[in-house]
């Protein structure tokens, strides 16, 4: 695959500026901030002798950037919030919800809205990380910690105009962050953000990894690293069977006079999947292991049956039966055996509940296998959530990013295949 690719000019030059733009994006994520003590930060970590409970989270969120207080301190992680904000705007607001329905124009406002929302955002959270980081306080949420002996800042970068930098310095990273997530899009192979967010995840995940083997220790270390392999094999062979899996439903169409000939039935199919969008419930409902103990026997079940809910219930809706079944009637397609119009929502609104229920069985299995594997190991429940959540992410990421790479690069090689232009 990689040989075939590799000889098609285009996707050449379209994987060199993939990699150059996660190149850049890395190493802005590794560049110190101005004014910030050459590596402070890791001494700060180390001595702080453990961080947050969320630490592990936020340091994937943000590929680490903000742990070392860099340029892109917060990497993607201010155009995932922008995202959620849009969602919520677009059911309760109704100029936006007119945008969601208003085709590839409306979409392209809401992207645009999306961008800018990420940066105002990036400037509020840097605001905050300022003015902690200025006045001898904590990176929130990473468990660095400013003290006497190992300051954040340089002695003379302190005051209002030391702040007023580092605002305007990690802003600037985020619109820059945005800007190439943007060329990836548009020269480059798959979805900017996603591709971006998978490079600061590959780069992250490994280190947390080995960091638990090694503060568990011994043989058992060996053990744990052997189980998050085989949960994180076991979890993209589910998923991705389970997201490509359909149910064909044959429909056929009536026959017809054409001239003195009689045109038809031609058999063809309407596939059903049942799988999509089960990641959505999964990595939020997988902190509600995070609620304090006494709670905590309880929040298992709850756990699961969010997610089977969330899961089955997409599968319900998508695609909507009666629109379809209406389709179907109107371009003079049925069902064999069955009317059309109402009978044949019913049967496809059918097939979907069966197909939803293997469907939400699997992805409640895929949400429990992290869970169960570290339970496997003793230790606090904070790390078991926060490493299912890590599990979780990764294997959303990897998946959802390969996919939509591996289908780009198909493309583009067919058409190099059957298009002399293209050579």
């Amino acid at each position: 695959m990689l040989a075939r690719v590799l000889r098609v000019p285009a996707l050449r030059r379209q994987l060199l500026w993939t990699v150059l733009a996660v190149v850049v994006f890395r190493l802005g994520q590794n560049l110190p901030l101005p004014g910030v003590r050459g590596g402070a930060p890791a001494e700060a970590a180390t001595d702080d002798g453990g961080g947050p409970p969320l630490h592990g989270l936020v340091e994937l969120l943000t590929g680490g950037g903000l742990g070392q207080l860099s340029v892109f301190a917060f990497g993607i992680a201010p155009v995932i919030a922008a995202r959620l904000v849009m969602e919520v705007m677009g059911t309760l607001v109704p100029r936006v919800r007119a945008l969601t329905d208003a085709g590839e124009e409306g979409a392209a406002a809401i992207a645009r809205g999306t961008r800018w929302l990420a940066v105002l955002l990036a400037a509020v959270f840097a605001a905050s990380v300022a003015a902690a980081v200025s006045g001898g306080g904590c990176v929130p949420l990473t468990g660095v910690c400013a003290s006497g002996d190992s300051p954040l800042l340089h002695a003379r970068a302190d005051g209002l105009l030391a702040q007023v930098v580092i605002v305007a310095c990690v802003t600037a990273g985020t619109a820059v962050v945005v800007l190439l997530a943007g060329l990836i899009t548009a020269r480059g192979i798959g979805e900017g953000f996603s591709v971006l967010f998978l490079a600061q995840i590959a780069a992250v995940v490994p280190a947390q990894v080995l960091s638990a083997a090694r503060e568990t220790g011994g043989t058992r270390g060996t053990v744990v690293l052997l189980l998050i392999a085989v949960a994180l094999v076991v979890i993209v062979a589910v998923v991705i069977t389970v997201q490509q899996g359909e149910r064909r439903i044959p429909v056929q169409r009536a026959r017809r006079m054409i001239g003195r000939r009689i045109s038809g039935p031609t058999p063809t199919y309407v596939p059903v999947r049942g799988g999509q969008g089960g990641f959505g419930v999964m990595i939020p409902a997988s902190l509600l292991l995070l609620v304090p103990a006494p709670v905590g026997p309880w929040l298992l079940p709850v756990y699961v049956l969010v997610v089977f809910a969330h899961a089955w219930l997409r599968a319900g809706i998508e695609p909507d039966a009666a629109g379809l079944a209406d389709r179907l009637k109107g371009s003079g397609l049925f069902v064999p055996g069955i009317r059309p119009g109402r009978p044949t929502a019913e049967y496809i609104a059918y097939v979907q509940s069966r197909i939803g229920l293997a469907a939400a069985l699997c992805m409640t299995a895929v949400a429990l296998l992290p869970v169960v594997t570290l339970l496997v190991l003793d230790g606090p429940a904070e790390r078991f959530a926060l490493s299912a959540t890590t599990l979780l992410i990764t294997v959303s990421a990897a998946v959802g990013t390969a996919r939509a790479v591996t289908k780009r690069m198909e493309t583009l090689a067919a058409l190099h295949a059957y298009a002399p232009t293209l050579r």
